[in-house]
């Protein structure tokens, strides 16, 4: 396995583990930090496509979170789940 096919492993796991509520801190500091940058790059992902990496995944945490389900309010629930 080559560098660059170990940094994507990397982020799609840390990705796929993004909505487990119990590695999501984890998760939050990768996305948030170094990791995600330093794995980005070796994986041949320019700036724009970090940031939309970044916001497909936050899209994905509103839509799943349940604790989103109990706390917004109904219009903005449905908003959220047709994103």
């Amino acid at each position: 396995m080559g560098l660059k096919a170990l940094a994507e492993a990397i982020i799609l796991q840390s990705a796929d583990d993004f909505m487990d509520e119990y590695r999501q801190k984890e998760d939050i500091e990768f996305f948030g930090g170094e990791g995600f940058r330093i794995c980005s790059e070796i994986a041949g992902m320019n700036h724009s496509e970090q940031c939309a990496f970044l916001g497909l995944l936050r899209r994905r945490a509103i839509v799943r979170r349940p604790v989103a389900e109990k706390t917004l309010s109904p219009d903005y629930k449905e908003m959220a789940l047709q994103v």
